[in-house]
């Protein structure tokens, strides 16, 4: 392929929120005729005519195509049906190869131009966190959106798009309709088969058969300090707010609207293994594992929402180094015990996430701490000691109302880093959806150089082990500030000139942050940990991960992860 059907390719990806639905045949501009071809009137018209086209199109490959005249000298070649756009870019290739073609481009139907797109799905009123920002203050729900990444008007740069994979390390995936289409061949890289659930150990099939811990699992040596628990449907719920099929008139939007998953399955009943974790990342990646096929479908994206307490240790940095190498960067949750970060999210070269509230502030439950690197919403439950107050009510996705086995397909509200991570991952998906040469080094960079300053408020207190629950934000807590994805996406498209706004730090102050602040800190104060030190490997159970709230019961459940 030449370097200009490249440019041609990744420009008609970049910008196919315009032709999702395929293009109407293709517009052709053919070179002028060398000089010395032209010896008269009759024969100059005669180069023009439909036997030197059929020529062109023959020795390009290109079947089936009636043309009619489209401007100056162009034509617009036809077929019989509306060409899907996979079809589009490879006759685009076909017909740049020949040296008589000028330019060659699809016969899309553009979209109405708004600020806002608004996709037709019936729960994406209630899903604010893909809302655009709000910069007042006030206690109406509308108004508390300080916090939310500002999706969709991002999407006016980006919607539609061929976006980048996203791998999920996770419990797998159930079959749930709003991912019909969404996911690709993935990998189950649990060993150990009392955990695995599923009869076996590794093979070629991710879906999830339920993590269920019971009474007599726990009565065993191989769930030693798990607890009994409801299966999580983890995998699902992450693979949701990536990429659950969006603007088809069913459910729930996702995040992003052409969203791809490789689903790496690495947990099972009572969490994941250190050494499957790290093999699953590499798999994503694309490097090479042994005993497992090579990855037809490598992610530069890899979303992680288990985690550990220890330190960061030599079997996760190494393949986080490796992964980087290849190009792909680890987006990972910070953790739910509003403490330090847990592992991965403190080694060097990840993308570790801190959950807030749509106001802005921490989370309640999400840890803070200088290796992180940016803060979004993931939902603020009303634990704590202010309760109701500064809650959000939860982000809104996809669900399996199954309590050991796959079950109903439904949706849920939720809680956790586990889900402001994923909000990071589509982020980042985008980012690549304008600019697949990003590299891992400015993914990170962009994400971090485009955020928003943490919020301010003369009522709320910063966040430190003394004041661990919902507190304000510092670059030296929650990452370099708040995730914005229309700048992300600027920064995406031209990396070297881009320029941050002269951000100013959104001022909350209000009767709700007063009322909240007169009961005294959210949380009790906590003990910072010890100085950090190289720990070794073993099982990550999920404590915070897969801590699990009694359901409710309402027609959409909350769940907290």
């Amino acid at each position: 392929m030449t370097l200009r059907t490249l440019t041609l390719a990744a420009a008609l990806m970049a910008g196919a929120a315009a032709w999702a639905q395929g293009a109407n045949g293709l517009i052709v501009q053919l070179r002028d005729a060398p000089s010395h071809e032209l010896r008269g009137r009759e024969q100059a018209l005669a180069l023009r005519d439909d036997a030197r086209w059929q020529q062109v199109l023959d020795a390009a490959g290109v079947r089936g195509a009636a043309s009619r005249p489209s401007g100056a000298g162009a034509r617009l070649l036809q077929f019989e049906r509306r060409l899907s756009r996979e079809q589009a870019l490879s006759l685009v290739e076909q017909l740049q190869r020949r040296p008589e073609v000028a330019w060659v481009v699809p016969n899309e139907r553009e979209r109405r131009l708004q600020s806002n797109p608004t996709p037709h799905d019936p729960l994406f009123g209630s899903q604010w966190w893909l809302h655009p920002v709000a910069g007042s203050d006030g206690n109406m729900i509308g108004q508390r959106l300080r916090g939310v990444p500002g999706f969709q008007t991002a999407w006016v740069q980006s919607t539609g798009g061929p976006a980048a994979r996203v791998a999920v390390l996770d419990t797998g995936i159930t079959n749930h309709p709003e991912l019909a289409g969404r996911v690709l061949p993935g990998y189950d890289f649990v060993s150990d088969v009392a955990v695995a659930n599923d009869g076996n150990g590794r093979d070629a099939d991710p879906s999830d058969p339920g993590d269920w811990v019971d009474a007599r699992d726990i009565a065993t040596a191989d769930f030693n300090g798990c607890r009994v628990e409801d299966s999580s449907w983890h995998g699902t719920l992450i693979a949701g707010i990536v990429a659950a099929r969006t603007n088809d008139g069913a459910g729930v939007a996702a995040a992003n609207w052409d969203g791809r998953i490789v689903p790496v399955r690495v947990a099972g009943k009572c969490g994941a293994d250190v050494a499957d974790i790290v093999d699953g990342m590499r798999w994503a990646a694309g490097l090479p594992v042994a005993g497992a096929p090579a990855n037809p479908n490598p992610a530069r994206i890899i979303n992680l929402s288990f985690g550990g307490s220890a330190a960061c240790n030599a079997a996760y940095q190494s393949a986080i180094n490796d992964i980087r190498a290849a190009g792909a960067v680890l987006v990972v949750a910070a953790g739910n015990e509003h403490s330090s970060p847990s592992r991965p999210a403190n080694c060097s070269g990840v993308i570790g996430v801190a959950a807030v509230n749509r106001d802005g502030f921490k989370a309640t439950y999400s840890n803070f701490g200088p290796t992180l690197a940016i803060a979004t919403v993931g939902g603020d439950d009303n634990e704590g000691a202010w309760g109701d107050l500064l809650q959000d009510g939860g982000l809104l996705t996809i669900f399996n109302t199954g309590l050991t086995v796959p079950g109903n397909h439904s949706h849920a509200h939720l809680f956790g880093t586990s889900f402001a991570t994923p909000v990071v991952a589509a982020a980042v998906s985008l980012m690549l959806s304008v600019n697949p040469a990003l590299s891992a080094d400015e993914l990170r960079n962009g994400v971090v150089r485009s955020a928003r300053p943490h919020v301010t408020s003369p009522h709320i207190g910063a966040c430190g082990f003394g004041n661990p629950g919902r507190c304000l934000c510092s670059t030296s807590t929650c990452g370099a500030g708040l995730l914005d994805v229309e700048q992300a996406l600027l920064y995406a498209a031209a990396p070297q000139s881009y320029v941050a706004p002269a951000w100013s730090a959104a001022v909350v102050s209000n009767a709700e942050t007063a009322a909240a602040a007169a009961r005294g800190p959210d949380r009790a104060a906590v003990q910072p940990p010890p100085p950090a030190t190289r720990s070794g490997g073993g099982a990550m159970h999920p404590g915070w991960l897969l801590a699990l709230l009694a359901a409710s019961a309402a027609l959409l459940p909350r769940r907290r992860r």
